[in-house]
C-alpha cells in the first residue's frame, strides 16, 4: 500500500521545516550566536517558529501514516485533515515572523487536527 497523502502533506511539512531550520541557521551564522550562547532579540522568534513546528510535526506525521495505514480512514479526510494541519503550521510561523496574531489560528488549527487525528485513531483502535 503506497501512502500518497502521507508521502505528499508528510514530504511538504518536512520541507517547510527544513526550511524554518535553515534559516534559524543563517541567522545563527549571521548574529554570530553560536551553541549555547544566549539567543539575540533577531533570533528569538524564528528559533520559536522552528522549535514549535518541531515538537508538533513527529506525532501528526505518525499519526497520518497510522490512520492511512489503518485504511478506515476516507483519503478526503485525510487529505482535508492533512492540508489544514499543514495550513496551520504556515500560519502559525508567518504570525511569529511577522509578529501578528495569526499565529494563534495556526496554533488553534494544529491543535483541532491532532485532537480529530488522536480521536479517530483511539476509536479505531478499539474497533469500532
Amino acid at each position: 500500500m503506497l501512502l500518497h497523502v502521507s508521502l505528499l502533506y508528510g514530504g511538504l511539512t518536512v520541507l517547510l521545516l527544513t526550511l524554518l531550520g535553515g534559516n534559524v541557521s543563517r541567522l545563527r551564522g549571521k548574529l554570530r550566536a553560536g551553541l549555547g550562547a544566549p539567543l539575540p532579540g533577531d533570533l528569538l522568534r524564528p528559533h520559536r517558529a522552528h522549535g514549535n513546528a518541531a515538537e508538533w510535526v513527529p506525532s501528526w506525521l505518525a499519526l497520518l501514516v497510522a490512520l492511512e495505514l489503518s485504511g478506515r480512514v476516507p483519503q478526503f479526510w485525510l487529505h482535508l485533515l492533512a492540508g489544514t494541519f499543514l495550513l496551520g503550521r504556515v500560519l502559525h510561523a508567518v504570525g511569529l515572523y511577522r509578529r501578528s496574531k495569526v499565529s494563534v489560528p495556526g496554533a488553534g488549527l494544529t491543535y483541532l487536527v491532532l485532537l480529530i487525528m488522536g480521536a479517530w485513531a483511539v476509536v479505531i483502535g478499539l474497533g469500532r
